[in-house]
């Protein structure tokens, strides 16, 4: 499954502004509830913020895969956020994360989920700077060639 593929400049957030990881969530679910007018009830960064009290969804090397379920999703929505300066988001590598993958992945096919997590997981272990290359993006655009560059170096 080719993440970016399911982006697109309005799904890419090359500057986000939040300095810690509530803000972070809040700061992608409002642009992504903006992004998807009635599709989430209103209730999404209360469920990514429910998600992260099981434990971190920081997977290292700069990378968090921040996600839930939820109603009335056909198919997963992917959102990829940045931060510069990073977050500390409970790494792993008890490193600052950078790269932000925010899944809402729908509630009745969790599989659809588990896949777009794999495959960020899968990515972030084949290619170890990605997070350092998605920063050098300036624009979001730049940010989608990178992505499918990496994606294709890797995985073919």
């Amino acid at each position: 499954m080719k993440l970016h593929a399911l982006l697109d400049e309005t799904l890419v957030l090359p500057r986000l502004e939040a300095r810690d990881r509530e803000g972070v969530l809040r700061e992608m679910a409002g642009a992504l509830a903006g992004r998807h007018a009635g599709t989430f009830d209103g209730g999404l960064l209360d469920k990514l913020l429910k998600r992260e009290e099981l434990g971190t969804t920081a997977i290292g090397h700069g990378v968090a895969v921040p996600h839930c379920r939820a109603v009335g999703l056909e198919t997963p929505v992917l959102m990829l956020g940045l931060s510069r300066e990073g977050v500390a988001f409970e790494a792993v590598d008890g490193k600052l994360s950078h790269a932000f993958f925010l899944l809402v992945s729908p509630e009745d096919n969790p599989a659809a989920g588990l896949r777009l997590l794999a495959a960020v997981a899968a990515l972030t272990r084949t290619s170890r700077m990605l997070a350092s290359k998605l920063l050098k993006a300036p624009t979001a655009a730049d940010v989608l060639k990178v992505l499918r560059a990496e994606e294709e170096k890797t995985h073919g």
